[in-house]
């Protein structure tokens, strides 16, 4: 794993982390989740280990927080970036705890790539101590609104990039099914995700960047498609007539 991890790779996940979208996420998550001296909190889907970093502040020396992710080598990343945390390799719909372990369960943007939400929400309850709570953080893209002067182009890539979620609608019933695996309490809230510039410090930047490398890999883009596309958003950028806006929603509920 030593390969897979350099500095130059933390100084990028560090850049990525303090960009003005990322820490809005974090702070609305934060701001829901209210973590407390204490706790044991599971973060599902930790990956770069940044957010469970500020949790392990937030719950103390007396607390615990444990990152689960499906990868080895993000899981050695995050515990680089945060030595106080426990990063474990599993899967969120079978989870490897004792009933009743956590006070709270986190999860952003993890549940839309499961193939089964449910169960995944069967195993964070029964994790969960009586009175615990979750709280899930995920996107529905049929909110997208991205300007672009290529709509068929940009139609077709939106299909290619949806098709990498399980669900990439999935705010439309997560409150529901809460709800049906047991759940009380169940609120929902929502912020936006607005970018007028392409800059490099915006979620809209780092959208493009997975949705060029999904381009590549899909034999039903050309190369030329491919830098036409990207050169569109560079020139509405250029023009001050950059435009992306994407929902988030954040769901909680009790045990």
């Amino acid at each position: 794993m030593s390969d897979f991890y350099n500095e130059e790779m933390a100084a990028q996940q560090e850049r990525m982390a303090r960009t003005k979208d990322m820490v809005h996420q974090r702070s609305e998550l934060m701001r829901v989740l209210s973590p407390r001296t204490g706790e044991h909190i599971l973060e599902l889907g930790s990956g770069n280990g940044i957010f469970a970093r500020e949790l392990v502040d937030c719950v103390g020396a007396s607390g615990r927080v444990v990152g689960l992710d499906s990868s080895e080598a993000i899981n050695a990343m995050a515990q680089h970036l945060c030595p106080q945390g426990e990063f474990l390799l599993g899967d969120a719909q079978s989870l490897p705890f004792e009933d009743a372990t956590f006070d709270a369960v986190v999860a952003a943007q993890l549940f839309c790539f499961l193939g089964d939400v449910d169960q995944a929400l069967r195993e964070a309850f029964r994790v969960l101590r009586p009175g615990g709570r979750i709280v899930i953080l995920d996107t529905d893209w049929d909110t997208l609104v991205w300007r672009n002067n290529k709509p068929d182009l940009m139609s077709r890539m939106l299909v290619a990039y949806r098709t990498v979620y399980a669900d990439a609608h999935l705010p439309k019933s997560l409150g529901q099914r809460l709800i049906s695996s047991g759940f009380s309490n169940v609120t929902t809230e929502s912020f936006v995700v607005l970018n007028t510039d392409f800059g490099d410090d915006t979620y809209a930047k780092q959208t493009a960047g997975f949705a060029t490398a999904i381009m590549e890999g899909s034999p039903d883009f050309s190369a030329e498609e491919q830098m036409s596309w990207l050169e569109d958003q560079q020139l509405l950028d250029q023009s001050q007539g950059f435009f992306f806006s994407l929902n988030r929603y954040v769901f909680s509920g009790r045990k």
